[in-house]
C-alpha cells in the first residue's frame, strides 16, 4: 500500500513538473521581446591576378529588437572574434588561413538558444578560358571555362567588358557591359550579339575580366531558403574563387578599364553580409 502511495506520488510530482515546465516555455515563446536572431556568415578564399590570397571568415548575428547577451560564434568549436558591434548587431571575423575541401559547422550562441549551419569549403580550381591575352573581336562566341570545384553545388560566373567603339553613323563612343550567372556546369558560352549591340559597327579597343566562384550553401538567389537551423535562421555560405581570366576585346589596351578582382569580390561579398537588410 505504502510502495503505491509512492509511486502515485512520484506520478503526481512528475506531471507537476511537466506542467510549469511546459508553462514557463510557453511564457518564454510568448514574450513580447523574443525574436530569433538572424545570423549571416561566409568563409571566402580568393586568389588574385597578383597569385596573393586572401581568406576571410565572417559571420554577422543580428536581432533588430536588440541581443540579450554578446552572442557566442565558434567554427568547428574555435571561437570567433568581434570585429564590431551594437545592441543589435555583431559581426565576427578574421582573415586566418583554412582548409579548402573541408567541412565547416557554424554554432551561435545566444540568448535563447543556439543556432547551427554546415557547409563545406569548395576545393580549389581554376579558370582554363578564354587564353592568356587573348582578343576577342565582334564577330566571336566567348567561351569562359574552369575546372570542377570539390563540394562546390553552384557556379557564379561574372562577366566584365568595356570597350571603345565607333558607331553606325561613325561617332566614337564608350561601352560597358556586366553579366553575371549561375551555372551548374563548368562552361558558360556568351555569343558576340550579347557583347557587341548593333549599334556597334567597329570596335577600336577593350579589355574584359571573367571571374567564377565556387559555392556552397544557398546562393544569392530569390527563394533562398535559410540553412541554420535551431534557434536562428539566416544563410552560411562557403565561397572560393581562383584568378580571374583577363583579356583584350578588338585590341590590346596599355591602361585597364575593366574593374580588377578585388572590386568585384568586394561588391558581391556585400551583398552576403547585408542580407538582413531584406528583413
Amino acid at each position: 500500500m505504502k510502495l503505491a502511495t509512492t509511486r502515485r506520488r512520484h506520478i503526481l510530482l512528475a506531471v507537476i513538473f511537466a506542467f510549469f515546465s511546459i508553462t514557463i516555455t510557453g511564457c518564454r515563446q510568448l514574450d513580447p521581446n523574443y525574436s530569433e536572431p538572424m545570423v549571416n556568415g561566409y568563409l571566402y578564399r580568393g586568389e588574385y591576378y597578383d597569385y596573393s590570397i586572401e581568406y576571410e571568415r565572417y559571420v554577422q548575428v543580428f536581432d533588430p529588437k536588440g541581443l540579450r547577451m554578446v552572442p557566442i560564434v565558434t567554427l568547428n568549436g574555435e571561437s570567433l572574434d568581434v570585429l564590431s558591434y551594437s545592441w543589435t548587431r555583431y559581426e565576427y571575423g578574421d582573415t586566418m588561413e583554412f582548409m579548402v575541401n573541408h567541412p565547416y559547422e557554424l554554432q551561435v550562441v545566444h540568448y535563447w538558444g543556439d543556432a547551427k549551419s554546415r557547409v563545406t569549403m569548395p576545393g580549389n580550381f581554376s579558370l582554363t578560358s578564354p587564353p592568356e591575352r587573348y582578343i576577342l573581336d565582334m564577330d566571336s562566341t566567348l567561351l569562359i571555362s574552369w575546372t570542377r570545384s570539390a563540394g562546390a553545388e553552384w557556379y557564379w560566373v561574372e562577366l566584365d567588358v568595356s570597350f571603345e567603339y565607333f558607331d553606325t553613323l561613325g561617332f566614337d563612343d564608350d561601352y560597358d557591359l556586366r553579366l553575371d550567372t549561375m551555372v551548374q556546369d563548368t562552361f558558360l558560352i556568351v555569343p558576340a550579339e550579347r557583347i557587341f549591340p548593333a549599334f556597334v559597327a567597329d570596335v577600336i579597343e577593350g579589355d574584359g575580366s571573367a571571374m567564377v566562384w565556387a559555392g556552397s550553401g544557398p546562393a544569392i538567389e530569390p527563394g533562398d531558403r535559410s540553412n541554420v537551423r535551431g534557434v536562428g535562421f539566416g544563410f552560411f555560405n562557403a565561397i572560393n574563387e581562383p584568378r580571374e581570366k583577363y583579356f583584350y576585346v578588338g585590341a590590346p589596351i596599355q591602361t585597364r578599364r575593366c574593374p580588377d578582382k578585388r572590386t568585384v569580390a568586394n561588391r558581391l561579398l556585400e551583398k552576403l553580409r547585408r542580407r538582413d537588410l531584406a528583413h
